[in-house]
């Protein structure tokens, strides 16, 4: 497996490496046959979420006339501009997976190294399937769900994958509160989860609080709130402070977790953000501390540089960082963690 891994990664900068070469050459053949290919696949993406839809709209025969894929994209667009959320759709953070309703495939290559863990490598795709003739506020999705900075503290674990898929309804607006309610199959498991969210301005601080709940039937009921304070510092640029609290029925205790964000968008192909997050549970214990301990168990920063290769439908993202975890008597572990995203269908 990391023989093959490392081929792999090794393949994707000899392909990076040939773009580059040929990019500065006269002949931009290579480059041109690269992007139609590249089109073609995006054009194979899009004709397929439109054939689902179809099909489905067919079996459903919804009687209203739908939203038009054009003005659903004008419409998606319009919402993002006025909810100032640059920085979210360039880095393509969790926050913005969320509420995102376009359709897109993303494959990801990825790797993790730690001093105090073994090395990680590791792929995940993941989908998002608009059904805007069916009825326009529901969605398909397959997800390789992430483990989140907030999840067990950070860098000290392994990258986890879980494999999510499902149907997703956006419900329409009701009081300033949007909210997503989603059905689906993780690892083989049932589940249902709900999300709510609202925004509004405090001076110059734009909050947003969040709220979700999510019921499984293998591991029961957990709900989590996240609470985000942004603060636009310059056109490109982003201060964010994040709340975090979470329980699960199955883990004492509960989590908590502050989070400080600098972002910085040099340009539409490249961006850097610093992140300070300080993590803890009420009742956290492990194998070397079997003592419940309710204090703050993880500190971590971690520096993050995103850039498109060459074209906007490729790009890399390098993340050195360290924490400093209660398991590991508080010593420093070092970790850099890389990936490399391919989209396909509707990108920005």
């Amino acid at each position: 497996m990391f023989l093959r891994t490392i081929a792999l990664i090794g393949s994707l900068f000899l392909f990076s490496s040939s773009l580059f070469a040929q990019s500065g050459a006269s002949n931009n053949g290579f480059i041109d046959y690269i992007d139609k290919k590249q089109e073609a696949l995006s054009s194979g993406v899009v004709d397929f979420i439109s054939d689902i839809d179809k099909t489905i709209s067919g079996w459903i025969n919804e009687p209203d006339e739908p939203l038009s894929c054009d003005a659903l994209e004008k419409k998606l667009d319009n919402e993002f501009l006025q909810a100032n959320e640059s920085v979210d759709l360039f880095f393509k953070s969790e926050k913005y997976m969320d509420e995102t309703q376009k359709g897109f495939l993303r494959i990801r290559l990825g790797s993790l190294f730690q001093t105090k863990e073994s090395a990680d490598f590791y792929y995940k795709i993941r989908a998002h399937i608009p059904l805007s003739r069916t009825k326009r506020d529901f969605q398909l999705y397959i997800d390789d769900v992430e483990q989140n900075y907030f999840d067990n503290g950070d860098l000290r674990q392994k990258e986890t994958t879980k494999n999510e898929a499902g149907l997703r309804y956006f419900a329409p607006i009701y009081k300033d509160i949007k909210s997503h309610y989603s059905i689906g199959m993780s690892s083989f498991t049932g589940y249902a989860r709900a999300r709510y969210a609202t925004d509004f301005t405090l001076g110059s601080w734009r909050i947003e609080p969040t709220q979700q709940f999510k019921y499984s039937l293998k591991s029961d009921w957990s709900e989590e709130t996240n609470i985000y304070f942004d603060k636009t510092l310059e056109e490109n640029s982003l201060f964010r402070t994040t709340l975090h609290r979470k329980t699960q029925s199955h883990v004492d205790g509960f989590d908590y977790a502050l989070a400080l964000s600098y972002y910085l968008t040099l340009s539409k192909t490249k961006g850097f953000s610093y992140t300070q997050q300080f993590w803890g549970n009420s009742k956290y214990s492990c194998d070397e501390h079997p003592e419940p301990y309710n204090g703050i168990s993880n500190y971590s920063g971690f520096f993050s540089w995103r850039q498109n290769i060459f074209r906007k439908w490729i790009a890399y993202e390098v993340q050195p960082g360290v924490s400093f975890h209660r398991q590991y008597d508080y010593e420093p572990n070092y970790a850099v963690h890389f990936y490399v995203d391919f989209y396909f269908g509707k990108i920005d």
